[in-house]
Parts: C-alpha cells; sequence; structure tokens
C-alpha cells in the first residue's frame, strides 16, 4: 500500500487545486466502540495545510469535505478542560506541568481488551468499507515526552510514507496520523492504562500491605537504572529487571498486552515475587517525571528523572527513592551495605536532640534522616495535593524512616502511615511517646538481631553493667536457643525504645524438614529480643558480650535481609492467612501450633525462674567474703532479678494472646485492609495467583516454609 500512496502522491501534476475532496475517521477504543471519544475536538491538516477543526460525534466519527486533494494529517491536540482536579492538579503544577489532552483523558477511561480476546475493530472498518489502524495517543498529540515510549508491536499502523507525502514531514512542528483523501478510516485507541500496586493505606495494619510494601521497601536498594546519553533525542530508558526505572517505568507504567510475564517480577535482589496489580489510568500510575529538556527548563526542572525520584548520599551512606501517585507519596529507604566498621558507627552512637520534634535521637540515624529530609522536601513541594504519605524502610533504614515519617507529620500535618522490616530502635522514651500519633507497623523477623540494637548495654558513655547475666530460652519446638539479658541497664539518660505496633514472626517447626511460620505479637521481651540476645550471650565474656566482637558477629552471620527474609515471610503470610480464612474453622493458629507456642512460653518461665535461684546462688558465692562494695553490688542484682520477674509477669499476657489467636478468625480485613471492599479484590487476586509461586495448589494452608538449624536468620 506505500508504493500505491507513493505513486499517487509524489508528483504535484497528481494535485487538485480545487477542494473537492473529502476524508472520514472514527476513533473506536480496543472492543471497536466509538462512544469513549464522542465530542472531542479534532484538527485536520490537508496537502495545502489548510487547517479544519470540529468535534466527533456520539459514536467518535468525523467527515471532512471540500479539501484539497492528497493525504491529510488529523490530530485531537487539545487541552484537557473536563474539570477532573487531579488531572486539573498536574496540568497546571508549577514543575513539570503535563501537556494533558482531551485524548489522552478519554483514552485513560477506556479499558483493555483481554490479549486473547480478538478485537471486533477490524470487522467494524471492513463494515463501514475503512482502512483499519491501530494508533497510540502520542500518535495524535503534540508533545509526548510524559506518555508511554512508542509500541514497538501495534499492528496494523498507519503509513509512515503516506505520512511523508503530506508535505510536512520534515516540520518541526508538524504531529499527527496521516489519511489517504476520499476514502473511510477506523483508528483504534490503544488504551492509555498502568499497573500499580494494591494498597489498602488505612492506619490499621492489613497483610496486604504490608507484602506489597516490603517489595516496594525492597526496591530501595536497587539503582535507578538508567541508560542515558546527554543530549541525545530519545527518552532514558531503564532496561535493568529490579531497578527502580525499570519496576516504574518500564513495567508498571508501560502495559503493552497485559500479559503475565509483562508484570513486574523483580523488585532489588526480591526476584520471583509478584506484587498484586490494579489496572488503572495511566495518570494514576506511580510516576517517575519526564525527560524533555527543550519544553522543561525552569531551573527545578533541570534535574534528570533519577535525580528527582532517587537518593544515593555518600556522606551518609544513605540511599531512598520517591514517587507518587493520586493515592499517595511513596518514600522508601534502604538498611547500610556496607561493612563492619560503618555498622558499628551506625548503630553505636550518642544520643542527640531530634530538632523536628521531642526527645532524644540516634546520632548515625538523625545524620541520615537529615540528608533524606533535604531530599524530599522539594518533592512534597513540587507533587503534594493532599495525598497520603506512605513511608517504608528496612534496616537502618527504618529507623531512619521513623525519624522522616514523624517530622512529616509534625511539620506539615500530614497524613502519614510507616511500615518498617526490621529496624533497630531510633528514639528515647519522650520521643516514642511524642510520636504516639504516628501510625507505624513494626515488622520483626525472629532471628533477625538488628532490631534489639542498640541494646540497653550501649548507653552513651559505652559503660556495661557487669552484672548482666542471661536466661536462655532450651525448648525444642522451634523457639530453642534464644538468650533473654536480664540484667542489663542504661545508666545514662532515657534507653533507646521501640515505637509503632510490633509484628513478629515467628517460626516453628511442624516436623521433620518443614516449620510454619505465625504473625503475632508475643509481648515478652525473651521472644521479641532473642536474637540479639542470643548472639550477645554466645560471644559475650562472663555475663556481658563484647562490643566490637558482638558488632562484627551481627554483620558477619549476613542475617538480616529483605530479600531472603521479609519478602518471603510477608509472602508466605498473605498466602498463609488467606488459605485460612477460606478453610474452616479459620484461625490464625492450629491445634498444634497453639500446643507448641503454650510449650515453648511454659518452657521460657521455668527457665526464667531457674536463673533467677542461679543468680542468687553465684551472687552468694562471689561476694560471701566482701565488703564495702556488696550492698551496691546487691542492689545491681536485685535490679537484675527484678527485671526477669517483670518478664515472667508479662507471660500470662503473652499466653491469653495464644488463647485468642487460636478461637480469632481471619477477616477479609485483616487480609485486605480497605481494599475488602473493592468488587474487582477477587479478580485482581485470582489474577495474582496465576503465578506459579501463588497458586492455591502450591501453598498449604500454612505456608510451609524450610527449616534450617537454630538460630535460622532471615
Amino acid at each position: 500500500m506505500d508504493e500505491t500512496f507513493t505513486q499517487a502522491f509524489s508528483s504535484e501534476v497528481q494535485q487538485c487545486p480545487l477542494r473537492t475532496h473529502w476524508v472520514s475517521f472514527r476513533l473506536v477504543d480496543e472492543f471497536g466502540n466509538g462512544a469513549p471519544y464522542a465530542g472531542l475536538p479534532y484538527q485536520l491538516v490537508d496537502k495545502q495545510g489548510e487547517k479544519y477543526t470540529g468535534l466527533l460525534d456520539g459514536d467518535g466519527y468525523a467527515l471532512i469535505e471540500n479539501i484539497y486533494c492528497g493525504p491529510a494529517l488529523v490530530a485531537l491536540p487539545e487541552r484537557y478542560e473536563g474539570g477532573d482536579q487531579w488531572y486539573e492538579d498536574l496540568i497546571d503544577r508549577k514543575n513539570y506541568a503535563l501537556p494533558i489532552t482531551a485524548l489522552q483523558v478519554a483514552a485513560e477511561q477506556t479499558l483493555r481488551r483481554p490479549a486473547d480476546q480478538p478485537s471486533p475493530s477490524p470487522t467494524r472498518a471492513a463494515r463501514e468499507k475503512g482502512e483499519f489502524y491501530r494508533v497510540e495517543v502520542r500518535d495524535l498529540v503534540e508533545v509526548g515526552s510524559h506518555l508511554p515510549p512508542a509500541s514497538t508491536i501495534l499492528s496494523p499502523r498507519p503509513s509512515t510514507v503516506l505520512a511523508a507525502s503530506t508535505g510536512r514531514a520534515q516540520e518541526t512542528t508538524a504531529f499527527g496520523v496521516a489519511l489517504a483523501p476520499n476514502k473511510h478510516h477506523v483508528l483504534e485507541v490503544k488504551a492509555l492504562r498502568a499497573w500499580r500496586p494494591l494498597l489498602s493505606l488505612t492506619p490499621e495494619f492489613s497483610a496486604l500491605d504490608a507484602y506489597q510494601l516490603a517489595l516496594l521497601t525492597n526496591l530501595a536498594y536497587a539503582d535507578f537504572g538508567q541508560v542515558f546519553k546527554a543530549g541525545q533525542p530519545l527518552p532514558p530508558k531503564y532496561p535493568v529487571p529490579g531497578t527502580v526505572g525499570h519496576v516504574l517505568n518500564a513495567r508498571l507504567g508501560n502495559i503493552q498486552t497485559g500479559k503475565l510475564n509483562e508484570e513486574p517480577n523483580q523488585f532489588g535482589a526480591a526476584k520471583d515475587f509478584h506484587p498484586i496489580l490494579e489496572d488503572v489510568p495511566y495518570s494514576k500510575r506511580l510516576e517517575v517525571v519526564p525527560y524533555d529538556p527543550q519544553r522543561y527548563t525552569k531551573e527545578e526542572e533541570r534535574k534528570q528523572p533519577w535525580e528527582r525520584h532517587s537518593l544515593n548520599d555518600l556522606d551518609t551512606n544513605t540511599q531512598a527513592y520517591i514517587s507518587h501517585d493520586d493515592r499517595m507519596i511513596l518514600i522508601g529507604i534502604r538498611g547500610t551495605q556496607e561493612n563492619p566498621p560503618d555498622l558499628w558507627r551506625d548503630i553505636d552512637a550518642a544520643q542527640v536532640p531530634y530538632k523536628e520534634g521531642v526527645g532524644q535521637a540516634h546520632q548515625g540515624f538523625y545524620k541520615a534522616f537529615l540528608a533524606v529530609k533535604k531530599f524530599v522536601t522539594p518533592y512534597l513541594d513540587n507533587f503534594y495535593t493532599g495525598q497520603k504519605i506512605v513511608v517504608c524502610g528496612h534496616s537502618l533504614g527504618g529507623a531512619i524512616a521513623l525519624l522522616l515519617a514523624e517530622w512529616i507529620r509534625r511539620e506539615f500535618e500530614y497524613d502519614v502511615l510507616l511500615y518498617t522490616y526490621g529496624a533497630p530502635r531510633a528514639g528515647d522514651k519522650a520521643f516514642v511517646e511524642g510520636a504516639t500519633a504516628l501510625a507505624h507497623h513494626r515488622l520483626v523477623n525472629h532471628n533477625d538481631p538488628i532490631p534489639s540494637v542498640p541494646a540497653t548495654w550501649m548507653d552513651t558513655d559505652k559503660r556495661l553493667m557487669l552484672t548482666g547475666a542471661a536466661a536462655l530460652i532450651t525448648g525444642t519446638t522451634g523457639i530453642g536457643g534464644a538468650a533473654f539479658l536480664a540484667g542489663v541497664a542504661n545508666f545514662k539518660g532515657d534507653a533507646y525504645q521501640h515505637h509503632g505496633t510490633q509484628h513478629h514472626f515467628l517460626p516453628l517447626a511442624i516436623g521433620k524438614g518443614e516449620e510454619t511460620s505465625v504473625l503475632w505479637q508475643p509481648d515478652c521481651q525473651g521472644i521479641e529480643d532473642a536474637a540479639c540476645a542470643y548472639y550477645a550471650n554466645k560471644v559475650g565474656a562472663a555475663d556481658m558480650p563484647d562490643r566490637a566482637a558482638f558488632i562484627t558477629q551481627l554483620w558477619s552471620i549476613s542475617l538480616h535481609f529483605m530479600a531472603t527474609g521479609y519478602v518471603p515471610a510477608c509472602h508466605a503470610t498473605l498466602l498463609r492467612w488467606k488459605a485460612s480464612s477460606e478453610t474452616p474453622p479459620g484461625t490464625y493458629l492450629t491445634a498444634r501450633e497453639r500446643q507448641w507456642l503454650q510449650q515453648e512460653i511454659d518452657s521460657y518461665r521455668r527457665n526464667l525462674e531457674a536463673w533467677e535461684q542461679q543468680a542468687w546462688r553465684r551472687y552468694d558465692v562471689a561476694h560471701r567474703h566482701e565488703s564495702g562494695s556488696v550492698a551496691s553490688r546487691r542492689e545491681d542484682f536485685e535490679r537484675s532479678i527484678g527485671r526477669a520477674s517483670e518478664e515472667r509477669q508479662r507471660l500470662p499476657r503473652t499466653l491469653r494472646r495464644i488463647e485468642t489467636l487460636a478461637q480469632q478468625r481471619i477477616s477479609k480485613t485483616q487480609l485486605y485492609g480497605a481494599q475488602a471492599e473493592n468488587p474487582q479484590l477477587e479478580s485482581l487476586v485470582a489474577r495474582w495467583q496465576e503465578h506459579e509461586r501463588n497458586k492455591p495448589s502450591k501453598t498449604p494452608m500454612h505456608a510451609r516454609l524450610p527449616v534450617s538449624n537454630q538460630p535460622q536468620y532471615a
């Protein structure tokens, strides 16, 4: 056909000097319907440069008569004026204002045709005796830098030779789709849609948010992944799987066919994990700002996309990324990846005033927070339009995330939601009490030592309590080998404290080579701080660990990872809760798990009682003949005994929680939060479970995980 067009329109002799010709076209969606494009303004430029304007009729049709002979360019470049506040904000924002057209909004409101469903559009074109082409929004508008890259799989496409024959192909202002004269055309417009992770975003905990945000947290460990050369005409590309740009731009923001294999399946180092996705209008995706140096020339717009969206602060070894959609501004912060001296610097530091609020904060975390604060401030200024602020972080990044989230809540009075994974303590009692209004869900793996640092014996003047002692849990059902530091205290200022609601992953061996992971709130320190106490006791001489050896061991054991610990644990919990909610009795614990947990807590109680007796005997033997310091040492021992006693007093509450979990049914709200009421939820989860890793047949009710030798770490 291109050769025919070339022969027909390459010679000036063939052109008619009179306006005696016509052209018609119809825009349809992927289901062959023209109604979504009814009333849109169009413009057509004929061979002689004459412009014709009008409105598409109620079925997306236009007939333009009395035009000069030759191919014509049709376009729909008119700005959106429909009144939707989200689009108006994008069009009018002070930096990176988007040239959104009425056509773009209309295409965003259409749906994608399933890949296995044939399109009725070619049949409609044949019935109307017209030419049929598939087009994208970028084909019909003047500016496309904010739109997805041009598709390489659409077919049939409009003729490029015909476009060149219009006589305006070399004009920098020319744009549009070329139509042949005296012919009708049916143009199927590709739906302008994107994927985005399904989230609840309520203050209450949900298994959905825990899993989805675990993936997005792990993404903070990845580079942005751009391939870019300054001055090149094409926008940057993000080809490396698992990088921030690849996930947000190449996968979530660029649906081609909608097939399962096009979904993102790698977030940083977490491979073969898939988020539950919803299909949304393209403008409501997690945005990566456009690269268009000719259009965006203001000082605030000169940053490249990766400079706007990602932070890599070398002074504090802090890495983060930020993006947004119409629901939220998302901030992900990674932990440290460096060697033991860097880890030591981060977790063994003095307390400093938290100037953005109240109380004291950890010095190393606070310095890193200041770097992230500087990074996110202009982003909030540019892109906040009333969304929820969602902050997530892992390890030391979780501590930074806490300081950041509390600052945003106080400074701007925005609605903030925080999820952290394996986060250490970041502030003192005053800070924690001052941040009680911050919604924070803190997920902790039983075998992860980092949440227990800074330990209470890491006080600011670096003194240790010499009378500290450890009570070991020696049960046999899965928790065995943990330890509780019973006599450790901070002598200078308030001790570091945890903030937020803890959610504890507890592994339980259920058979040879198998274990289950229970997500609960144990409410006893020996369980919550088991991993840190285990290693502190293991490396220590007498009752107390040597701190340098302890820190080195924490790092060298390579335990505390998102990709191999928290992401799989959250994934297993989501599958487990879903399966349990669909299988009677649908409770959090099976009868076996209930019995094992009760035995474990009873074993712990007996060991604490035995430790108290042994501690007093050791005291009597060691200090029977001493004088002078006996009274002070006795006071120290009484403090240790008192701490162990307080721990024993917490155990009945833990037992009651076990009873509650054994009787409490898992609800859809606890699974999916606010999305439990989403009418599309069932279909979205069903699609998610088409992935091999998520198939129900692959998921026993209690999401069993492989057992490794105790202690097991994330």
